[in-house]
Parts: C-alpha cells; sequence; structure tokens
C-alpha cells in the first residue's frame, strides 16, 4: 500500500510541475482564442488530476496532512465564496460560471481552477526543495516564452499558423501584459541568482531583464520598481542582518534603471515596434464603477457578475469617446484589474481579494526573520506579491498573470503553514471523507468535461466562420449549428447564424435556375429559421446590445414585409437603451424610417411619408449631438432632405461631409447620386469617377457611370462599364438586360427600373 501511496504522490506532483512549466507556453490554434480557453483546459485537466492522485495517496496512508494557515485560508474561502454569490446574482450567470462566451479568465471555472493550485501546491510539495522546482520550471517556461515573443517582435515567425504571424502573437496575452509577466517574475528571479549562484539562474535573470528593457513599458518598469524597492528595503542579509555589497550594488542598479526607463520613455535604435495598447482609462472606469453600484445595493455588494464588463462599458461609457477614433469599441476590461474586480464582483469580492494580497504580504515580512537555506525565495515570493499589488491597479490581468498571481500566493502560503493531521482508521472518519473525496471528484470531472464540451463547439464555430469568409455559406451553418448543439447558451453563435440564415435566402432569392414556388418556400424556410436564432440570444443575453443591433439589422432587410420596420425600430431603441452613448442606433432609426417613409410613397400615404421622413430627421439629429462627425447620420440626413424635397439642401450637406472625409468613397457615390438626380451631370461624373478610382471593384459606382456615359450619348464607354459590373456580378439579369439595351442603341434603361441599396457603417457584429 505504501508503494501505491508513493506512486500516486508522484503523479499528484508531475501533474502539478506541468502545470508550472507548460501554463505560460500553452496555446491551441483550433479557435479563435487560442491562449485563454486551452490554458484553463490544461490547467483544470492538470490540477483535477494532481487533487485526485493527492486524495488517493492520503486514503493509502492511512491519514489525511493538511497543510495551511487558518485565517489564509478563511480568506480564501472568502474569495471563492463572494465570486460564488457574484457569479450566481450576475445578469448572465451561466456566462459567468464558464466564461463562455465572456471572458475564459475571469470565470468561476478558472478561479476554482485557481484556488485549488494554491491548495495542492501548498499539500502536495511538503519540502522547500519541491517548490523551488516548481519556480525553476515556472521561470525556465517565462524565459521560453520571451525568447519566442523576441523572435515575434522582430518579424521572425517560426510558427506556421496565420494567426501567429504578427508581431504581438504571444503566448502570454499582449505585449504589455507579457512585460508586465516578467516585471513581477525577476525580483523571484533576481533572489535565486544569487542565493544559487549559477550560470543557468543569472542566465534567466539576464533574458527576463532584457524582455523588460526591450518592451519598455511604463507600467511594466513601475511594477519592477515596486519588486525592487521592496528588495532593498527588506535587504538581502544573511541571519546576521550583514547587506552584501554585490547585492546592494545590483539592487542599485536596477532601481536607476527603473528610474530612468519611467522618466525617459525613449524607443532606442534597434528597439522592436510595439502595437498600440487601448484601454479605458482610470477615470473611465470610475465613472462605470459609480454608475454600477447606483444601480442598487446587489451590485454595490456583488457587482455585475464575472465577466460582465464589456454590458456595463456598453451602458455607462462616456459620450465623450465619441471624438476618439475607439468610439465604436466595446472593451471586455479596464485598465485596472483590480478595479475591474470591483465592478464585476462587487466590493466585497474586490475588498477580499486585496486582503488576501495584504496578508500574503504582511505574513511575508512577518516570517523574514526565520533564517533557512531558501529565505531568498521567501523574499522572492514577497517582492513579487508587492509588485503584483502595483500590478492589478495598472494593468488588466491575462490568464497567465492571473497564473502568476495565485503562485506568489501559494508560496507565501507555503513558508506559512502548519501541518494537521486527521487520523481515517475510524469508520465514520473514514466514510466522511469517501463521500467528501467522491462529491470532489464528481465536481472536477463534471467542470472538465462540460468545459471541453464547450471547447469543442468554439472549434466548430470557428471553423464555420472560416467557410463562411470563403463564401461556403452552407458549411458555415452547419458548422455553427454544431457549435450550438455543443454550447448552446452561447449568443454570439446564435446571432451569427441568424446572419448566414438572412445572407442564404438572399442568394437563394437571386437564383434564376430555381422556380418562383420553390425559391419563395426556400426564401420563408430560411428568414424563419433566422427569426428563431434571433429570438435564442435574444433570450440568452437581452442585455447584450449586439444582440439587438443584429436583430434591427436582420428585420431592417426584410422592410416591405408586415410589421419588420416596425420589429427593426424596436430592436435598435432597445439597443440605444443598452448603449446611449452610441450614434449607431439612432442613426440606423433613421435609415429604417427613411426606408418605411418610400414604402408609404409607394402606396401613396403622403402623409405617412412625410411623419416618417421627420422622424428619420429627429433620430438622424440624436446621432449627430452624440457624434458631430457621424458620417451615416449626415449621409441619411441627406438623403432625408433629397426625400423632402430639399435637394439642394442634401447637396449642401454632402458637400460639407466630403470636405471632412475627402477619401470616403461611400459619400462620394451618394453625393454623385444626388448630382445624378439633379441632372447636374458633369458634377456626377465626377464623383463617380472619383470612386471608381479608389475601388476599380465598385459595382455600384461602375454602374452608375455607365449610366452617365449613356446619358451623354458614350454607348462604348457605357457598355465598358456594364461589361465590368457584369463580370464582378455573373449572371445579373438587369444588367445583362442593360448592356442588350446598349449594344442596340437604346437607352440603358429601357423597360427597367433600377434598384439603388442603401449604404452605412455597421458595428462588428453584423457581419458583411
Amino acid at each position: 500500500m505504501k508503494t501505491s501511496s508513493f506512486i500516486f504522490t508522484k503523479i499528484s506532483k508531475t501533474a502539478l510541475y506541468l502545470a508550472f512549466f507548460l501554463t505560460p507556453l500553452f496555446f491551441l490554434p483550433f479557435t479563435q482564442n487560442v491562449l485563454n480557453s486551452p490554458k484553463q483546459i490544461l490547467l483544470l485537466g492538470l490540477v483535477l488530476l494532481s487533487s485526485i492522485t493527492w486524495l488517493i495517496s492520503q486514503v493509502g496512508q492511512k491519514k489525511i496532512i493538511l497543510r495551511g494557515n487558518k485565517l489564509f485560508s478563511f480568506v480564501l474561502l472568502l474569495v471563492l465564496g463572494f465570486f460564488s454569490i457574484s457569479t450566481f446574482l450576475s445578469v448572465w450567470p451561466s456566462a459567468s460560471f464558464w466564461g463562455w462566451p465572456l471572458g475564459i479568465t475571469d470565470s468561476f471555472v478558472t478561479i476554482f481552477s485557481f484556488l485549488l493550485l494554491v491548495f495542492l501546491s501548498v499539500n502536495v510539495f511538503t519540502k522547500e526543495k519541491e517548490i523551488f522546482f516548481a519556480i525553476f520550471l515556472l521561470l525556465t517556461s517565462g524565459v521560453l516564452t520571451g525568447v519566442f515573443l523576441i523572435f515575434q517582435l522582430y518579424g521572425i515567425f517560426i510558427l506556421p499558423f496565420d494567426f501567429s504571424k504578427i508581431i504581438s502573437f504571444n503566448t502570454l496575452g499582449s505585449v504589455y501584459q507579457a512585460g508586465i509577466f516578467f516585471a513581477v517574475l525577476l525580483p523571484i528571479s533576481l533572489v535565486l541568482a544569487f542565493r544559487i549562484k549559477k550560470p543557468i539562474f543569472y542566465g534567466i535573470f539576464s533574458i527576463l531583464l532584457a524582455l523588460v528593457i526591450l518592451i519598455d513599458f511604463g507600467s511594466a518598469w513601475l511594477v519592477l520598481l515596486f519588486g525592487i524597492l521592496t528588495l532593498t528595503i527588506l535587504g538581502l542579509s544573511d541571519p546576521q542582518g550583514k547587506i552584501k555589497g554585490s547585492w546592494a550594488g545590483v539592487l542599485m542598479g536596477l532601481l536607476v534603471l527603473s528610474f530612468f526607463f519611467l522618466l525617459f520613455p525613449l524607443r532606442f535604435t534597434g528597439f522592436p515596434e510595439l502595437p498600440i495598447q487601448v484601454s479605458p482609462g482610470i477615470v473611465s472606469e470610475g465613472r462605470i464603477l459609480t454608475k454600477v453600484y447606483q444601480q442598487g445595493i446587489k451590485n454595490a455588494l456583488f457587482g455585475s457578475g464575472p465577466g460582465t464588463f464589456i454590458f456595463d462599458y456598453s451602458k455607462h461609457r462616456s459620450p465623450l469617446l465619441n471624438q476618439t477614433i475607439f468610439w465604436g469599441t466595446r472593451f471586455s476590461s479596464g485598465s485596472s484589474e483590480f478595479l475591474d474586480w470591483f465592478i464585476t464582483k462587487g466590493a466585497l469580492a474586490g475588498f477580499s481579494l486585496l486582503f488576501l494580497l495584504g496578508l500574503a504580504i504582511y505574513f511575508g515580512i512577518k516570517h523574514l526573520t526565520e533564517a533557512n537555506d531558501y529565505r531568498g525565495m521567501k523574499i522572492g515570493f514577497l517582492s513579487s506579491a508587492v509588485a503584483l499589488f502595483g500590478a492589478g491597479f495598472l494593468s488588466p490581468f491575462s490568464f497567465t498573470l492571473w497564473f502568476i498571481f495565485w503562485v506568489v500566493i501559494a508560496g507565501l502560503l507555503f513558508y506559512n503553514s502548519r501541518e494537521i493531521k486527521i487520523n481515517l482508521v475510524p469508520y465514520f472518519r473514514r466514510t466522511v471523507f469517501s463521500g467528501i473525496f467522491l462529491a470532489i471528484i464528481i465536481f472536477g470531472l463534471f467542470l472538465l468535461f462540460f468545459q471541453t464540451q464547450k471547447y469543442l463547439g468554439e472549434v466548430y464555430y470557428t471553423q464555420g466562420i472560416k467557410f463562411v469568409q470563403k463564401e461556403h455559406i452552407d458549411q458555415g451553418i452547419k458548422a455553427i449549428q454544431k457549435a450550438t448543439l455543443l454550447n448552446p447558451k452561447t449568443d454570439v453563435y446564435w446571432q451569427n447564424l441568424a446572419q448566414l440564415y438572412l445572407a442564404k435566402a438572399n442568394l437563394i432569392a437571386q437564383d434564376q435556375e430555381l422556380s418562383a414556388e420553390r425559391k419563395w418556400q426556400l426564401v420563408q424556410e430560411n428568414i424563419s429559421n433566422g427569426v428563431k436564432s434571433l429570438n435564442q440570444a435574444i433570450t440568452l443575453a437581452p442585455f447584450n446590445v449586439a444582440n439587438w443591433n443584429v436583430r434591427g439589422f436582420f428585420y431592417r432587410s426584410l422592410i416591405g414585409i408586415e410589421n419588420a420596420g416596425e420589429i427593426a425600430l424596436e430592436s435598435y431603441r432597445r439597443a440605444s437603451e443598452l448603449e446611449p452613448a452610441s450614434p449607431f442606433p439612432y442613426g440606423e432609426m433613421g435609415r429604417v424610417y427613411i426606408l418605411m417613409a418610400q414604402n408609404f410613397r409607394k402606396e401613396k400615404m403622403i402623409a405617412k411619408e412625410k411623419e416618417f421622413l421627420d422622424l428619420a430627421v429627429e433620430n438622424l439629429q440624436k446621432a449627430i449631438n452624440l457624434k458631430s462627425d457621424y458620417a451615416p447620420a449626415h449621409y441619411l440626413m441627406a438623403v432625408a432632405y433629397d426625400q423632402q424635397g430639399r435637394g439642394e439642401e442634401a447637396i449642401a450637406k454632402l458637400e460639407d461631409l466630403q470636405k471632412a472625409f475627402p477619401q470616403d468613397i461611400g459619400i462620394s457615390f451618394q453625393l454623385g447620386m444626388l448630382y445624378w438626380r439633379k441632372e447636374r451631370i458633369e458634377q456626377a461624373q465626377g464623383e463617380f469617377e472619383k470612386v471608381v478610382k479608389l475601388n476599380p471593384n465598385y459595382s455600384n459606382a461602375l454602374y452608375m457611370l455607365g449610366l452617365v456615359y449613356d446619358k451623354k450619348g458614350e454607348k462604348e464607354k457605357a457598355i465598358k462599364q456594364f461589361e465590368k459590373v457584369l463580370e464582378l456580378n455573373p449572371k445579373n439579369q438587369e444588367v445583362e438586360k442593360i448592356l442588350e439595351n446598349l449594344k442596340k442603341g437604346l437607352s440603358a434603361l429601357e423597360g427597367i427600373t433600377p434598384s439603388q441599396p442603401p449604404i452605412g457603417s455597421t458595428p462588428p457584429e453584423i457581419q458583411r
């Protein structure tokens, strides 16, 4: 029995060692999120394997030996408890629990995995040399990720995947989060380098320092400064308190280096170019925090729910951001991880997390007087804890940054633990322990099984997106349908599925080989499937503005069908409530009113037409009030003016807009259309030629340029334009008829009523 217990203990330790080494390095290329979800499943699987084999080894010894600290353990349970309540009370509990489709890192499954890692690190590793080896593996892994990052930053792409062929890709998160990761590891590596005094540790320290210098990120330098200051204040002294000269020299050098790069943030020759990092500032986050807490005591205590920052940001962001190029960006996290916790998990979870980190630092300082061979490691953990305290206020955390956070907590707890032995010989105790053991195994396997299933759903979803990008809509629909079967509570799957059904309905409507009856049947079938998918997305996440925008787009595309316009307007109104600072829903309401007014004109309902055009102008003005340079609203305002009979005002509107956006081909095209309708042919020709010059494959502009040439009697030029249109749009019967007319010497539009599709900008959830 002792032999089997020894084997299971070895397996448990090996699983933990693998977790320390592989977590920073691991990724899989099969989904859009190549980092966080694979890392989470890997860590969950390894800590479950470690916990199960550790429990079996304890049974084999007929006793349980628990190591820990009562106060530490109580606070850890507080963090887990408050996080659990926040998950349960979340606006989207299932997404906060699993992380799909919200942030995988900010989910109950992830925090459970991390806390299990802390427990196992303290109980499976019983000797200092074991925790030392685990940290050595982590540092080695960090160096390997850093070397890979250097290759990436200098454009040396060693991986074959398309997503990896950009300088910003690495296995840690963003380049700047990687910089903070290296800065947090530096104090530990420095301690080991001067304590162990072996070349490999000097090499690790040197590489990590070089990486921080190359990335040269202000927050990373500040984080490093916190860690080095902690080392300096405490002093890496021997038990008698004598500070070694070499230590003092290195510490002073690092302090000077940190202050230099903080005060003079210069990029020297040979430094790699870095991607731009954008996130909401502290002031914006503070505003969002205030707004969330004003919604009630539940939000103040437990937040809006893990992973839900993106919804809080959409609802409460400042309209001032509309004056920046990031006005349409929805951020899933802020610039401070700890502030994010207060927003999404509430005050109780936020303060408990800070108290835990503070407690770890307190115990680390309190027990520094204990002298042993690994005293330096204790100071290393303590310095990294202080560095992480600063990092939490200065940056959002990636999965790997959270991993190092909990490793540091585990390291400090390891040095402040006491043993408790529980004898399992009594029958009652064995029974209770067996029940707990079985419950843990079942719960762990439940998490692993369903999280793996959700990951497979994401694999199918990614395949579906790739099919659609290659214009294989049927295959894309089938793949995303499989994703919905594996993970039916992910709204983005249903959201995209609805748009694919709409796209397929449009393709069927243009298919000239189908009979009218069959075409009508298939179009109705796909529209019906699209409606069902939309309803499912809305039911799952009615608080997600993206679902309402897609619903508005879907029904806007069906205007002419009974109630489609009203449903589109209702959808955009709901979107405006969920994202009140965005001009987009007001602009789209203006567009819908214009389209509905056009229908009323066809039906000779003049009063209704006038009413809806007035409503269009009213909503478009709201969009412009929110964002004065919002081009789609200005364009649509010109369209509304034109349809109100205010043609010259419409032209003046677009001419002013064109001065602000001279390269916007959409504006030039619409200005050309207004010139055309006012029979200002030469000016129309100039605009359409400008558009074609900027985009030779712009079918609408080629079409209109052909009509201009036809109007001027230049038949050969007109034929060339329409032949190009037909090349871009094969089997288009309208264009074929136009070419036939031109070749017979007739007017291009003889016997034809042309159509003009509206144009505009769309948010990312609308698939073009």
